[in-house]
């Protein structure tokens, strides 16, 4: 080839910027007789995240013999990260059957990212072993990632090892292991391993090493220990002015119920991103205040931080659990007038359209949302919401769709169906689900046998019911066993009604609602009219209370809750005063009836 076209060419591929030119300068290069394959795939590199790219790549690469060791660590590395991971290890093996090509302590590195995505432990105890032999799995990061690696695959004692044996610990290699035990809960082995760090002297603890023991003890409800962890931190100037940490606490105050001291710690910070005003906003939604996270989020409009996709989300959460159809309908307006949305919005919008009861707005919502926008929760969240509202059909159908898209459902899925089957007395179809669960590899749990009793029980096959529970293969909890009492109440079986309330007493003698349903079971038969009494003089013994019924009401922007007898509202006194206008109008009525029949 002329010198020239070979400079102009070379010229050329510097401008590609996008894949498309990558493409045509490809073919314009084979069309002069000349593959530049190494060198597109060398320039590929920024543009490999997105999929047809990494494909386009691949093949490229099969063509291409003299391809080099970075070209292959390029393309491992990319389809680790992918929503492919599995293509990393073929490229890997592909890469082995290459006689010239070496691989590095970044492929190894690369591969076992992705054992780590796919779970492949026996994968990732093979690329260990032949990073061993060939010494090239010692250094500082492929140690880290072999430490990643078997953490998030369970193996524990392995990680342990590689952690022990490694002797150029630094404070990221610390904080790998404390957040590998935090994310699964095992407490005491990071606080094992925090102490063998506060020992060495040397390494001092970081913004993640005191984020991974919070979570830890958030994960594990040690609350009192996270709070020695605070005292810590407050004794440590340089980690007390860490925002992240601030967030994590936050959290942890928040989880343990002490909503006041949450807010003063975010009061007292000096900087608060994002993530720290969603952290006390996701606190206030989860403990039922939802008045106080719209207030903040009011503020957080106003301040330096601005309100993202998490935000918009954990409030419309919020709006759904509490039934505030007016305040959820306000952010998402807000969101929308602000270019605030993501799949996860509109999935937080539909539950929330769902659960405060406009199936129709949820379901246009849903339509509205393409296949690769709609997640398992989007799904899960459409069919709970027929389910839930008695439309078993369009939950059933929406069921089958999702299978069809190629979605596959989870434990949550089944619940949802089994309680649409429940709610409309299919009990065939209930039973099928229930069933199908087992071939189609999901784990059935208490919930599951709880709603299978529920839907028995509503079709007054109240001994079926009962024989379900004895098969469990797990111990029944209060709500299954609640489910069989209260079929047996509505069913006038006293015998397994008693069988089921003795197993809730057994593990819980103050459930003021078991008493009630037993009391209710005797009192619908004369005979054991007696036997009511009998449980009211219990309850009175044993100090049990009567659980109280509350409503909830939204009026503008604000939802009331009332309770029996609740004296707790700001306005109660003008509450009763017209509830009792109202009695006296009532028996008014009432009198006038009488002596106009009379």
């Amino acid at each position: 080839m002329r010198a020239g076209i070979y400079e102009s060419l070379l010229v050329l591929i510097e401008s590609c910027k996008t894949l498309q030119q990558f493409k045509q300068f490809h073919a314009k290069s084979t069309i002069l007789g000349h593959s530049y394959t190494n060198i597109i795939l060398k320039k590929l590199s920024p543009t490999l995240l997105s999929n047809e790219s990494l494909d386009y790549a691949s093949r490229l690469l099969s063509t291409t013999p003299e391809a080099d060791i970075f070209i292959w660590n390029v393309i491992i590395k990319a389809y680790s990260v992918s929503p492919n991971p599995v293509m990393a290890i073929h490229t890997y093996n592909r890469m082995r059957e290459k006689e010239k090509v070496m691989l590095d302590r970044y492929t190894c590195t690369f591969v076992l990212k992705a054992c780590a995505n796919l779970i492949a432990i026996d994968k990732g105890k093979e690329i260990h072993a032949v990073g061993v032999r060939q010494g090239l799995v010692f250094d500082r990061f492929s140690q880290n990632s072999l430490l990643n690696f078997y953490m998030v695959c369970g193996e524990f004692e392995n990680a342990r090892k590689v952690f022990d044996d490694f002797q150029g610990k630094d404070v990221v290699f610390w904080n790998s292991m404390i957040n590998g035990y935090a994310k699964v809960g095992l407490i005491h082995e990071v606080l094992q391993v925090w102490r063998e760090m506060m020992m060495t002297i040397i390494i001092k603890p970081s913004e993640g090493t005191i984020v991974g023991i919070i979570t830890a003890c958030i994960e594990s409800k040690k609350f009192e220990l996270g709070r020695e962890i605070h005292g810590y931190v407050i004794k440590e100037s340089t980690l007390s002015k860490q925002v992240k940490i601030g967030a994590s606490l936050i959290d942890l105050y928040m989880k343990s119920g002490h909503l006041e001291y949450a807010r003063r710690l975010f009061d007292e910070m000096p900087e608060k991103n994002t993530v720290v005003w969603n952290s006390l906003i996701n606190g206030y939604c989860r403990a039922g205040c939802l008045s106080h996270a719209i207030d903040l989020f009011r503020e957080m409009i106003n301040s330096m931080a601005k309100p993202d996709q998490f935000s918009i989300s954990l409030l419309l959460s919020g709006c759904a659990q509490d039934g505030a159809f007016n305040l959820g309908k306000w952010v998402r307006d807000y969101a929308i007038s602000n270019g605030i949305w993501d799949k996860f919005i509109a999935t937080s919008l539909l539950d929330m359209y769902a659960k405060c009861g406009f199936v129709q707005m949820a379901r246009e919502v849903f339509d509205q949302m393409s296949y690769s926008e709609r997640t398992l929760a989007t799904w899960n969240s459409i069919i709970a919401g027929y389910a839930s509202h008695g439309f078993a059909e369009p939950a059933l159908d929406l069921f089958i769709k999702m299978e069809e898209s190629g979605m596959k459902p989870d434990s949550i899925t089944f619940l949802t169906i089994l309680h649409a089957c429940a709610h409309s007395g299919l009990i065939d179809k209930g039973k099928q689900y229930f069933e199908s669960m087992k071939y189609k590899g999901v784990k059935l749990g208490v919930e599951h046998y709880g709603c299978m009793v529920d839907l028995l029980g509503r079709a007054g096959l109240v001994k079926e019911a009962k024989e379900l529970i004895e098969r469990m293969e797990m111990k029944p909890n209060v709500i299954v066993l609640g489910a069989l009492l209260s079929a047996s109440r509505i069913h006038g079986d006293i015998e397994t009604g008693e069988w089921a309330a003795e197993r809730i007493f057994e593990m819980d003698r103050m459930d003021g609602g078991t008493y009630v349903l037993l009391g209710n079971l005797y009192g619908a038969n004369k005979r054991f009219a007696g036997s009511k009494e009998s449980i009211r003089m219990m309850m009175m013994e044993r100090g049990v209370k009567k659980p109280l019924g509350c409503s909830l009401i939204e009026i503008g922007d604000c939802v009331h809750q009332f309770g029996a007898s609740d004296m707790l509202h700001f306005r109660c006194n003008e509450i009763y005063s017209v509830l009792n206008d109202l009695s006296k109008k009532l028996k008014l009525e009432e009198t006038c009836m009488v002596s106009l029949i009379d």
